[in-house]
């Protein structure tokens, strides 16, 4: 059985290099959404459902989906549309919320991003800058690591792979998917993840996420934020494998 790895906006498959050292025993498959990493191009105005879309070629049905954020909705989106696509799946933050549908204009996020400093001098320079800041805090290296691996271009100077502009676009977009009205049709066992300190999925909205799924649990991880794969992949590899023995068994 596989296990696909989906990460979050502005990142790229090899942040989930720690997780996947965790689960030798298991084949896992992590990719790079459009816009993101090697990814396919991905232009402005950006509609969501293109990471749903993206989902459905990249995977073969039967298989176990874990995502991150943009990921984790990413996957539900490909399961509405495709009810054999996955056997169960794990939901970290999903970015899936009820209406309205729309976009933000003034996304404070959307401004962080296009602010965000597209080149550096070197790998170095870039890991040099980003290591212990903002969203990277609490990374352990590994994950770290695979970000500077994949979320950069280039050999001497590098540019973001994930251009400013397009992550911009991505958080003005992120209420613009109506995937919360069809979570009730994912009739499969699926577990929502979310960190106890996090500031984009609270606890309690978690909990909201949950109830709308058929078969689902809900597990608030302390001491952890919105990057919890990335902070905690210890944790989610353990909550992977028993996702994986558990749907082994009753297949």
């Amino acid at each position: 059985m596989t296990v696909y790895l989906s990460h979050a906006t502005s990142f790229c498959g090899t942040v989930w290099n720690p997780v996947r050292s965790l689960l030798e025993e298991v084949e896992t498959v992590a990719w790079d959404h459009p816009g993101h990493g090697s990814g396919p191009p991905l232009e402005p105005p950006v509609d969501w459902r293109v990471f749903g879309r993206h989902v459905l070629d990249v995977t073969e049905p039967g298989g176990i989906g874990v995502g991150h954020s943009m990921g984790a909705a990413a996957l539900a989106m490909a399961q509405a549309a495709d009810a054999s696509r996955f056997r169960a799946l794990l939901l970290i933050e999903p970015i899936i919320f009820p209406g309205p549908y729309e976009r933000e204009g003034r996304e404070s996020m959307a401004v962080t991003a296009q602010r965000r400093r597209p080149t550096f001098e070197s790998r170095e320079s870039a890991a040099e800058h980003f290591r212990g800041r903002g969203a990277f805090t609490n990374w352990v290296d590994g994950a770290f690591d695979g970000y500077i691996e994949c979320g950069l271009t280039g050999d001497s100077e590098v540019s973001l792979a994930c251009r400013p502009d397009v992550e911009a676009d991505i958080y003005r977009a992120w209420r613009d998917h109506d995937t919360w009205d069809k979570l009730g049709s994912i009739d499969i066992p699926v577990l929502v993840m979310a960190g106890e300190n996090s500031d984009t999925i609270t606890p309690d909205f978690a909990r909201e996420q949950a109830a709308r799924f058929p078969k689902a649990g809900v597990e608030i991880v302390p001491g952890t934020g919105h990057f919890l794969p990335m902070e905690r992949p210890d944790i989610v590899a353990e909550r992977v494998r028993r996702l994986v023995e558990v749907t082994g068994r009753t297949s």
